[in-house]
């Protein structure tokens, strides 16, 4: 009587889990960002913009004509735009006025009057149509503002002041 083995050992081969073979799978996702381009203006933190006061000084009397330069944060506009970004500076008329005659008020409603210019001969007023243009290094640009009251009668001694709205577009 012969035995055999053979039908054993291949029975147990098929019954042996077969090696699982990988599987790769590759897709593609797509990737995007849009930079605009962008100017801000103003103090460079907090929560509002602001340019400073632009300062006549104190005086006795306005029998001549006083010129102001505006300096960084009294005056003087701060404008960052990204590199070659070109951007526009206007100026309105103020609460009190037009942009051809400015006025600052005092008290009982007296008024002196001043203008804004854009550069130091002061011959081209500020305006809120043409104003002055530039273009963004990516870095601070100071543009000062350069402010005169001609010589002038004040009725009433005192402060006097106006606001104006400064507009940057880009």
């Amino acid at each position: 009587m012969r035995r055999s083995f053979y039908p054993c050992f291949t029975a147990s081969l098929l019954l042996a889990p077969l090696p699982a073979q990988a599987v790769d799978k590759t897709a593609s996702i797509g990737l995007r960002v849009e930079v605009l381009p962008a100017c801000q203006a103003g103090s460079a933190g907090g929560g509002s913009v602001d340019f400073g006061v632009l300062d006549f000084g104190t005086h006795f009397a306005l029998d001549n004509t006083i010129s102001v330069a505006g300096q960084p944060n009294a005056g003087a506009l701060r404008v960052n735009c990204q590199q070659n970004v070109p951007y526009r500076v206007l100026i309105n008329g103020g609460q009190n006025g037009s942009v051809g005659d400015r006025r600052m008020i005092g008290p009982s409603t007296a008024e002196v009057a001043y203008n804004l210019y854009t550069a130091a001969d002061y011959t081209t007023v500020w305006d809120d149509s043409t104003g002055v243009t530039g273009v963004g290094t990516g870095q601070d640009q100071w543009l000062p503002v350069y402010g005169r009251v001609p010589a002038q009668a004040v009725s009433q001694v005192g402060n006097y002041g106006d606001t104006l709205t400064v507009t940057v577009s880009w």
